[in-house]
């Protein structure tokens, strides 16, 4: 189990885009960009976090993407995707409640976890509300647009809160590696010079 969420942990952090500035960092410190939240800082977040999930939440489910009249293989995909979406909203949301009782890195990387794989299906959704096929010729063609730009508003919600979390879950990491490197040294100094 631990070499299994190591494992997640190191994939995750290579998969974290470069940070777009290129300041110099002073030594012994963290990027400046990280910020790891206080509690009651955290406890807002995650407040604001899971309104603005809700939020989202609610208008998915306003959308009805079986009115716009698509061939029978574009529905289905439609669909799942849809699905999918609401699928994620629902787990983020659970992960966010998890996460209010108590934070732990392990609930922190569920998290993150969450919120990438719901980022992708936002993304994965408004590709399929785009479509050609889904646009194309259709009665519908108006109504995938508006729900496309919908989407993209969902997402670029969702974006800053992905990112501010992306901060606070490496910053959090980091000071958990400083505080284990601190107590392997202690450990590793001998007795008569403590």
């Amino acid at each position: 189990m631990i070499r299994k969420l190591i494992i997640t942990v190191f994939a995750f952090l290579c998969a974290v885009p470069a940070l777009p500035h290129t300041t110099q960092l002073v030594p012994g410190q963290g990027h400046p960009a990280l910020h790891l939240m206080n509690d009651s800082e955290f406890a807002i977040f995650l407040k604001r976090l899971d309104t603005d999930v809700l939020r989202s939440q609610a208008q998915l489910k306003k959308m009805d993407v079986k009115s716009l009249n698509l061939g029978v293989q574009e529905n289905e995909e439609l669909a799942r995707s849809y699905n999918r979406c609401l699928q994620s909203l629902d787990n983020t949301r659970e992960e966010i409640q998890k996460l209010s009782q108590k934070q732990t890195l392990k609930l922190d990387l569920f998290l993150l976890i969450d919120l990438n794989e719901l980022a992708r299906n936002v993304d994965a959704l408004d590709q399929d509300l785009m479509n050609p096929a889904t646009v194309g010729e259709s009665s519908g063609a108006q109504k995938s647009l508006g729900y496309a730009r919908e989407v993209l508003t969902i997402d670029e919600e969702l974006a800053t809160d992905i990112s501010t979390f992306q901060h606070h879950f490496l910053a959090f990491a980091g000071v958990i590696d400083a505080t284990l490197d601190a107590a392997d040294h202690d450990a590793s100094q001998p007795l008569t010079q403590k």
